[in-house]
């Protein structure tokens, strides 16, 4: 519908506008520290990171809280300080739970599914992740924050590729935070500190 979400973590609230600009509601209920945002077009839930209250909320386009997932832990499903959400094609939901150092993945029907990660300062560990994204072919960006870096992994965890180091250059990161990848894999990657906005593309192959 065209409609724009937007988390507001210090009043703790997730407003919506119209494609305008024009403010039409607050989503219900009560948030500690609402922050990352990923919408399910086609069964029209949005799912909602609360940081400080360890889980995901889940709403309809009306603002109306439905259910929740997780909570503070370290075991299957369990979060600690989830930031960045993000919804494939299939409806399948992906969380940075960034001090877990983790990627968990659960299914359609909110049922945790996979999980994969270490904390370390390699390129196949996580130092403190933040922004996350799917692509089309199911390729799993997640932006590892602290090493100026993204990396692409497949849903059994395996590194594929990364790109970025620290640096001003195109191409290079200064505390990378938020991914987005839209139908044509464009990649837009919020490049904090250098305050600009780093647009790639994924090329595919064989």
């Amino acid at each position: 519908e065209g409609n724009i979400y937007v988390s507001d973590s210090d009043l703790r609230k997730v407003a919506v506008f119209n494609a305008k600009g024009k403010f039409i509601r607050f989503f219900e209920g009560n948030f500690i520290r609402p922050t990352g945002l990923a919408v399910n077009q086609d069964r029209k839930l949005i799912y909602v990171a609360d940081t400080w209250a360890h889980m995901v909320h889940i709403y309809g386009t009306d603002g109306k809280r439905l259910r929740s997932i997780g909570k503070r832990g370290e075991g299957m499903g369990e979060l600690n300080y989830p930031t960045h959400l993000s919804v494939d094609r299939d409806g399948y939901l992906y969380v940075s739970d960034t001090l877990n150092f983790l990627v968990q993945i659960f299914t359609p029907k909110d049922a945790f599914l996979t999980s994969f990660g270490l904390v370390g300062d390699t390129y196949s560990t996580f130092d403190k992740i933040k922004g996350i994204a799917v692509d089309t072919e199911g390729h799993i960006y997640v932006v590892d924050s602290a090493q100026d870096m993204v990396k692409i992994y497949d849903r059994n965890g395996n590194l594929l590729l990364f790109f970025g180091e620290k640096g001003h250059f195109y191409g290079e990161f200064y505390l990378p935070s938020g991914i987005y990848v839209d139908e044509e894999n464009r990649i837009y990657v919020s490049d904090s500190l250098n305050r600009r906005i780093q647009v790639f593309q994924f090329l595919g192959g064989d």
